[in-house]
């Protein structure tokens, strides 16, 4: 019998909030449910379109063709940026013995990325998502079975790596 797909989305959901509440064995399950790569690309886009309502809410955006580009474009590039950080996070876990696959990793991380949609509220948004840090550590531990000082090194490499990006393309300094 299958399933209705919004059935199917409300049980990743669960798993999601599993991740963020930090239970290993959902993080475990997910990277191996083949099936869970959709609702993961789901959530990252919601969590896309999170970020472009709390841009207009804080009044980050000032014409109405601005916020239509915005709320348009602002789910795939989360997708974008998310794979592109998620590969790297993911590299630096295998250079440190990590023995997830890519798309294991990708998948619990991508449903644990459902703590994105708190970026649709400004300023809460931003410390709701500093839960992200624990919730990285357990999945690298849970996914790529590395040990907590591998895992937060590799969080450590990531945050180097991102304070990086943001310096050379002229965010920071």
């Amino acid at each position: 019998m299958e399933t209705k797909p919004s059935l199917e989305f409300g049980k990743y959901l669960k798993k999601s909030f599993d991740i963020v509440r930090l239970k290993g064995e959902a993080a475990q399950e997910a990277a191996h449910d083949e099936r869970a790569f959709r609702p993961g690309i789901l959530i990252l886009a919601i969590g896309g379109l999170a970020v472009a309502i709390g841009s207009l809410i804080a009044g980050q955006v000032s014409t109405p063709f601005e916020a239509s580009f915005l709320v348009l474009l602002a789910p795939v590039l989360n997708i974008g940026v998310f794979s592109f950080f998620i590969a790297i996070f993911h590299g630096f876990a295998r250079l440190l013995g990590g023995k997830a696959t890519f798309m294991e990793y990708y998948r619990a991380t991508s449903l644990g990325w459902v703590i994105s949609w708190s970026q649709a509220v400004p300023v809460i948004g931003a410390i709701v998502s500093l839960w992200s840090i624990p919730m990285n550590v357990v999945i690298l531990k849970s996914v790529h079975k590395l040990s907590t000082l591998e895992a937060c090194a590799v969080l450590a490499l990531m945050m180097c790596v991102g304070m990086g990006v943001l310096y050379f393309s002229g965010v920071l300094g």
